[in-house]
């Protein structure tokens, strides 16, 4: 077996001078894990909290659901509360699982989404990391030629108020002041100019949610067409509109999946076109929809880098924890996916361990010297990262410029 280690300081250095790089497309792909790390609930406690939740006429149901999908996540949940709710279709009358008419059926998904809106959307949080990351954002977005684009999974609100708080423009899909609503054509636009009627500012951040959001909705209009709007001063009195949390894999009507599919598609365009970095994190690669886009693109786009910074797991009450050998095997798999995981990493398609040795490492702000762990897939040891690089990046840029000159 090889000796060899990877030095996370060199590791550490080349995703910053990627990051640096202004004619390069950038993204992010945040999962869970960017929430979690200030104290919005993971998957197993949320579905937990949500099932504490659940009305007690619904509770029935709701566990029955629970055994069938044989799984402890909320969203797989919803799913198999959304297939009864397609096979019921119109009827009242028949019974599937337990559960009689599309009434109770959809008051099961409403009551669950409600659950999800509530633990999700917690007062308090301290979303420094959030904040540095916008500032960030903003050091660094208004010299590129191409905007950042932030994709992410999490239903919650904390990329929002963290750069509407810092009062960097961004476009999530929608427009409109009353009932916003979603234009693909905006999203699917390039800086080209057969698209310049279409074309947000390019200094503009891109924020896509995958997965929904709490203040998406599901509303009839006066036409009685539905469309998906977003908003966060829903009507208390409308009792018809639903809240469009994680969008499930059952088929359903155009206007119920499009934002889902159009930000979908986003990342795939994003992702094949040109010399592209995604920097990932907080994403267990859990999600079978968009690990197909990562890996199609990957092996579609040789000029698409990927850098996926992993939290890691502990394992019998230790304080280090370990990358997982699946997630490793895929960067094996994919030389131009490089993982930075808590113990080990993954570079150039060879698996090793950090090298503990290093004289500097010590005096590194995302590396536990106690666990000798990594902290890059923490988004705290992240927005740590960054916030260490905020005036050396731009010093760098202005070197190798003077350099080139």
């Amino acid at each position: 077996m090889s000796d060899h280690k990877h030095s996370l300081i060199q590791v550490s250095q080349q995703l910053r001078d990627q990051l640096i790089s202004d004619k390069r497309k950038l993204g992010f792909l945040f999962g869970a894990g960017t929430s979690m790390s200030v104290g919005i609930p993971g998957v197993l406690e949320l579905t937990k909290n949500v099932s504490d939740k659940i009305n007690k006429d619904l509770k029935e149901n709701f566990l029955e659901i629970k055994k069938l999908a044989n799984s402890e996540n909320i969203e797989h949940i919803l799913n198999k509360v959304r297939t009864v709710r397609e096979l019921l279709e119109d009827s009242e009358e028949a019974e599937i699982f337990g559960i009689k008419g599309r009434t109770k059926a959809k008051q099961l998904d409403t009551e669950i989404c409600k659950a999800i809106s509530v633990e999700v959307n917690k007062s308090g949080v301290n979303i420094e990391p959030h904040m540095i990351f916008a500032n960030w954002l903003f050091q660094n977005q208004a010299t590129r030629y191409s905007p950042i684009e932030i994709f992410t999974t999490n239903y919650d609100l904390l990329f929002e108020t963290a750069l509407e708080y810092k009062k960097i423009p961004y476009f999530d899909g929608f427009v409109g002041a009353i009932q916003p609503f979603l234009i693909p054509e905006c999203v699917e636009a390039e800086n080209i100019k057969k698209d310049q009627a279409l074309y947000i500012p390019s200094s503009w951040i891109r924020l896509w949610k995958l997965h929904g959001s709490i203040n998406w909705f599901l509303t009839t209009f006066a036409d009685s067409k539905k469309r998906i709007i977003r908003t966060s001063f829903k009507d208390k009195s409308d009792t018809e509109s639903e809240l469009m949390i994680y969008p499930s894999k059952q088929k359903y009507d155009e206007s119920r999946r499009l934002p889902f599919l159009t930000f979908q598609d986003r990342l795939r365009r994003f992702s094949t076109s040109g010399e592209v970095l995604l920097v990932v994190a907080g994403y267990s690669f859990g999600d079978d929809h968009i690990n197909e886009i990562i890996f199609q693109t990957l092996r579609a786009n040789k000029r698409l880098a990927i850098t996926a910074l992993m939290y890691g797991e502990k394992s019998d009450g230790a304080d280090k924890r370990s990358t997982d050998v699946n997630i490793l095997n895929y960067g094996i798999d994919n030389p131009n996916l490089t993982i930075i995981g808590p113990d080990k990493g993954c570079i150039g398609g060879v698996v090793a361990e950090w090298n503990h040795d290093e004289p500097q490492i010590s005096s590194l702000t995302f590396w536990d010297n106690d666990a000798k762990n990594a902290n890059l897939g923490d988004f705290k040891g992240l927005a740590d990262y960054l916030k260490m690089n905020f005036g050396l990046m731009k010093e760098l840029k202005e070197s190798a410029e003077q350099d080139a000159k």
